[in-house]
């Protein structure tokens, strides 16, 4: 059965503190602030009010 994510999370530590970044040679990243971990985002991430995103 499939399982709805009402908060995304990070899928190595599973905390729900992440960054939204863009960097010019990947593009938009997820980073992980407890832990680091970060990856390309998906829908979950993009729609979520929880994550901060930084503009620079």
């Amino acid at each position: 059965m499939q399982q709805v994510i009402d908060v995304p999370e990070c899928d190595f530590c599973h905390s729900i503190d992440l960054i939204l970044f863009y960097d010019k040679p990947s593009g938009l990243i997820v980073q992980c602030a407890e832990c680091g971990y970060s990856r390309v985002p998906a829908n979950v991430h993009l729609s979520s009010d929880s994550i901060t995103l930084l503009a620079g």
